[in-house]
């Protein structure tokens, strides 16, 4: 019962947060630029829109061909399909609640695939830090890119309250050497216990479960086809870019925009989406701060922002879903067969 509770609290606060962003996005919004949204969304060309949301599915699709490669060096050969399903229940999971959808996906392979779920979390915990290091290699390339743009808001907006932060942090002494002081005292006291720790059979299930665990992160280490696993690694990012490209040709007022510019969109508007459900609000805030930064008026910026996401949201409640029915469907039809 708690769990549920707390679980539904999280979702609220998460929501809530992303309310807050949407209600903050458009508070300042004159009657002007409700009509010139209003319009350009009625006059957008959503073929575009739909094109987005096919390359889209290319992505997730390539996502789940990675993901099956990083099972086979432990043994495991889980059908592609049900990995696709696996992946598109997961984002609709994150709709609810950021990073469910990993609960999710390795959920369906246990029941539809019979794998173990520590190596399952081991293969996504891979797979997140791969995903996040294309990520950073992406920001470098936009910082290098868009260095002139960026620089002063970079330090505006980031750098200066970070370093406040830090400093404040570094002259309260008397925390910081509690902190220090509490750490060392549990590291030593983990170091003169560890044998009758260790010996504990609560311990050495989660010490079998840790194992397992590693198991499965070690695993990118030994796939069969290295090239091609970095071949999906770096195709499933540039179907994310393409997805935003192509939606910059629904609105005759953003056209100008460049892939480069869409490669900034993406990587900052990824923030978002970590930050808040399907990153309702908090990505539509900071592409419009993006557009604003570029000299677009707030209606236009506002309107792009809802229209990529908005793409991406239908094809993960339309795939999300259909997925939940397929995956329902095929096994059953295999277990028939």
């Amino acid at each position: 019962m708690k769990k549920h509770i707390l679980s539904a609290v999280k979702f609220l606060v998460f929501l809530g947060l992303g309310a807050f962003l949407v209600w903050f996005a458009i508070k300042g919004l004159t009657e002007e630029d409700k009509i010139q949204i209003a319009r350009s969304l009625s006059e957008a060309n959503y073929a575009w829109v739909m094109l987005s949301i096919l390359v889209g599915i290319i992505a997730h699709w390539s996502r789940a061909v990675r993901w099956k490669m990083l099972f086979a060096p432990l043994g495991l050969k889980p059908k592609l399909s049900n990995t696709f399903y696996a992946v598109m229940v997961g984002y609709l999971g994150n709709l609810a609640l950021p990073r469910l959808g990993e609960v999710l996906r390795c959920g369906i392979l246990k029941r539809y695939e019979k794998i173990p779920l520590t190596q399952s979390f081991g293969t996504v915990i891979v797979e997140r830090m791969i995903d996040m290091l294309v990520l950073l290699l992406l920001f470098m390339i936009c910082a290098w890119i868009e260095y002139e743009r960026l620089n002063t808001y970079i330090k505006e907006k980031i750098i200066a309250p970070l370093q406040l932060k830090l400093h404040a942090v570094a002259e309260n002494t008397i925390m910081l050497s509690i902190y220090v002081c509490l750490g060392l005292a549990l590291i030593l006291t983990v170091y003169l216990f560890r044998k009758k720790i260790f010996q504990n059979p609560i311990a050495r299930k989660i010490r079998a479960m840790f194992i397992s665990f590693l198991e499965g992160i070690r695993s990118v280490t030994k796939v069969k086809k290295p090239l091609l696993f970095i071949f999906h690694s770096v195709f499933i990012w540039i179907m994310y870019l393409m997805s935003v490209y192509v939606c910059v040709f629904a609105l005759k007022e953003t056209q100008s925009l460049s892939l480069a510019d869409c490669l900034v969109i993406m990587c900052f508007g990824s923030l978002g989406v970590v930050a808040t459900p399907g990153g309702i609000g908090a990505y539509q805030w900071i592409v419009l701060q993006i557009m604003l930064l570029w000299g677009y008026s707030t209606a236009i910026g506002v309107a792009f922002g809802w229209i990529v996401w908005l793409a991406q949201l239908v094809l993960v409640l339309v795939f999300g879903l259909l997925s939940l029915v397929l995956l329902a469907i095929y096994n059953k039809e295999e277990k028939i067969i």
